[in-house]
């Protein structure tokens, strides 16, 4: 039986603590532009009230930028909230396309990171018994190093496959066996062994594999697998 209070260590905390920096960075951004944009607001409300000409367009350029820095700000909440409530249940069933995209998203508020890309699997809903916060954590981790090794100008395209009847597979392309000497670090290869996840490389496809099972081992009997569609099934449904 897993006990899921060790799921939540230091080290899952300091994670947590990272992500939020990030995304409160992304907010202190969001909030300086609003504020620069309402002191341009406020010089030009002085310079009408001494007969000085204002061109409409200026007004509304301003008043445009503070609504899309508005919008910008509301989707950043609503990513950490998203965020936020991934610790809610340590371990629950989880769509590993919604976790995916969740992790993208968070990742795209380091100044570093570039544009990433999924691609989900077709025909069936990737759905896995596992603690998604510590799911999250390796997944990010792994995002972050792809990047630092490729640049903020280069696209990452992520694939989600299923490896077979007990695991799906997260493909990360652009790994090799020699980047593999100083990644995953111990933290992160200790946060995937937790929740069964492996972590190896095909230096073949040159790209790094992470498989994430159907079901983390020993959990309690009141945690229910939604039952998986058969692949087959599923195509000639499509057909």
């Amino acid at each position: 039986m897993v006990n899921t209070k060790d799921f939540f260590q230091y080290d899952s905390l300091a994670f947590f603590g990272k992500v939020n920096a990030s995304i409160s960075h992304e907010l202190k951004n969001v909030m300086a532009i609003i504020s620069e944009t309402a002191g341009l607001l406020g010089d030009l409300s002085d310079m009408a009230s001494m007969g000085t000409p204002i061109e409409p367009g200026m007004l509304k350029s301003c008043t445009g930028s503070i609504m899309e820095e508005i919008q910008r700000g509301f989707a950043t909440i609503r990513q950490m909230n998203r965020f936020a409530h991934s610790i809610d249940t340590p371990v629950q069933s989880v769509n590993l396309v919604d976790l995916l995209d969740l992790v993208i998203n968070l990742s795209g508020y380091l100044s570093f990171c570039g544009k990433t890309c999924l691609q989900p699997c077709e025909d069936v809903t990737p759905i896995a018994l596992t603690s998604p916060f510590l799911l999250q954590a390796v997944v990010y981790e792994t995002l972050i190093y792809s990047f630092k090794h490729t640049g903020p100008g280069v696209e990452i395209t992520i694939s989600l496959q299923r490896r077979d009847d007990s695991a799906w597979r997260i493909i990360f392309p652009g790994f090799n066996v020699n980047k593999l000497q100083v990644f995953p670090d111990v933290v992160t290869k200790a946060m995937a062994a937790s929740i069964g996840v492996a972590i190896h490389c095909d230096s073949a496809a040159d790209r790094l594999e992470l498989d994430v099972p159907l079901m983390i081992e020993g959990v309690t009997a009141h945690h229910v697998l939604p039952e998986m569609p058969d692949m087959g099934n599923a195509s000639r449904t499509r057909a």
